[in-house]
């Protein structure tokens, strides 16, 4: 396979897993299949995004850049530990993975938190990134775990997007 085949198939997975996360509940998706199918190129790219744009009017760049990619490593982390011992199925990098991708809504709210300094902007922002990103990993987590601990499962991973939420009201 030449290299830019193994690209274009790269990017093309990382296009369909960020519109499953953009339209989380559009008919006729199996929700286990981003899991199933799961790659780093896209969270990668989000984590950094974040990271980046967090870290750029900073006074302490590299520590928000640290905290960043430390919240979602052990975001994923608690993610694997909290599913398996919900009686659930994922590795430790089907988690980076669907973390990642839910990162996009906090990503583009970030983008447009960097136009004004308003907190209250920011705010709106943030909670409706943190609600979109939280709404958009409920299908997978939910693919991953027993139907009746789906609660369970789900609310760590809220907390770990509130958490970068505020981080961003805070940074960006």
């Amino acid at each position: 396979e030449s290299i830019w085949r193994t690209l274009k198939r790269d990017v093309d997975r990382v296009v369909t897993n960020t519109k499953g996360v953009l339209w989380p509940f559009e008919g006729g998706r199996d929700p286990t299949k981003p899991l199933r199918e799961w790659d780093l190129w896209g969270p990668l790219v989000f984590v950094l995004l974040l990271g980046i744009c967090l870290s750029s009017d900073a006074d302490d760049a590299s520590t928000v850049f640290s905290i960043v990619f430390a919240t979602v490593a052990f975001g994923a982390v608690a993610l694997t530990l909290n599913v398996v011992l919900l009686g659930g199925n994922i590795i430790f990098l089907q988690a980076i993975s669907l973390l990642g991708y839910c990162l996009a809504p906090l990503n583009v709210a970030v983008i447009l938190m960097l136009i004004s300094g308003n907190k209250v902007y920011r705010t709106v922002l943030a909670m409706g990134a943190v609600g979109w990103s939280s709404w958009a990993s409920i299908p997978f987590i939910s693919a991953a775990v027993p139907p009746t601990r789906k609660a369970l499962a789900v609310y760590p991973v809220m907390l770990l997007y509130i958490s970068l939420g505020m981080l961003a009201i805070v940074s960006a």
